[in-house]
């Protein structure tokens, strides 16, 4: 099994394709796996020439947990995630990489390219926002109540609540895969079950600033991707990445929500590629 060490985080991480690929970091959003980067997706990446690198963020999968049971506060910060993420391209001997950013996982890309530009070749943002101001977070945030409880379920509960908070980040457009939906579930729950993990994930992100980059001043390639029909985050914040970030594309798709959906993984591993090629 492959952890990082040195970084003041153990953090599991795993890779896929050819070494010498072009290496791209994928970074998951708040309490998920890096399973929930499905095989399929990473299959399309390493079909165009990358070298695909995912891992737990801490308090979540087989990552250090930063607290016990009832512990509701792990003291970090996103920009101790972002370090973590820095740590898996270190124990790589990785001076850089290409790096994607679902949600959560968007917020830790933009501290990194912003803090560390010379390591981030191109960033690729997907259904994410450039800090927590009301006006980018849809109604579906409190409809699906996301704030984490300690509370611990047994094994099929939390698979079905699972999917209850799933159908809210699901698409108009595309059809809810509940079935896969629920293996994600079973999966994630027999891997590591530690809901308290995401509570201390929550606290990092509610002390996190309302701005987690100097957009303008981001120099690599951008590309951004975002459903119209997103509940949690509106496509807006993604319009405000395409109207403040100098070399960034912007891509809105009709009937999507806050779902890498698989009838267009193809598409966006071409714009990750594309991104990528940009840069060199």
């Amino acid at each position: 099994m492959n952890y990082t060490s040195g970084n003041g985080a153990k953090i599991y991480y795993e890779t896929m394709g050819p070494a010498d690929g072009l290496p791209v970091l994928l970074i998951q959003g708040f309490s998920a796996q890096m399973i929930g980067w499905r095989n399929g997706f990473c299959q399309k990446l390493v079909e165009r020439g990358f070298r695909v690198i995912r891992f737990d963020n801490r308090d979540v999968g087989l990552s250090e947990k930063f607290g016990g049971a009832d512990d509701v506060d792990g003291g970090y910060s996103l920009a101790d995630l972002a370090a973590d993420s820095f740590g898996v391209l270190d124990a790589l001997d990785l001076s850089s990489a290409h790096v994607v950013g679902q949600s959560m996982g968007g917020m830790i890309a933009q501290i990194m390219a912003d803090t560390r530009p010379e390591r981030v070749r191109s960033l690729s943002l997907v259904y994410t926002a450039p800090g927590f101001e009301q006006r980018h977070f849809g109604v579906a945030i409190e409809n699906a109540s996301i704030a984490p409880s300690l509370a611990r379920l047994a094994r099929q509960d939390a698979i079905e609540a699972y999917v209850m908070q799933e159908r809210h980040a699901g698409s108009t457009a595309y059809p809810f895969n509940e079935t896969w939906i629920r293996q994600l579930g079973a999966l994630a729950f027999d891997r590591c079950y530690a809901p308290d993990g995401h509570v201390r994930q929550w606290q990092a992100m509610l002390r996190a600033p309302n701005s987690f980059a100097d957009l303008e001043r981001l120099a690599m390639p951008v590309s951004v991707i975002h459903g119209r029909d997103d509940g949690l985050i509106k496509a807006s914040a993604s319009l405000e990445f395409g109207a403040r970030i100098p070399q960034a594309e912007v891509h809105i798709y009709p009937g999507m929500g806050h779902e890498v959906v698989e009838p267009l993984w193809d598409e966006f591993a071409n714009i990750i590629h594309r991104t990528a090629l940009r840069a060199a």
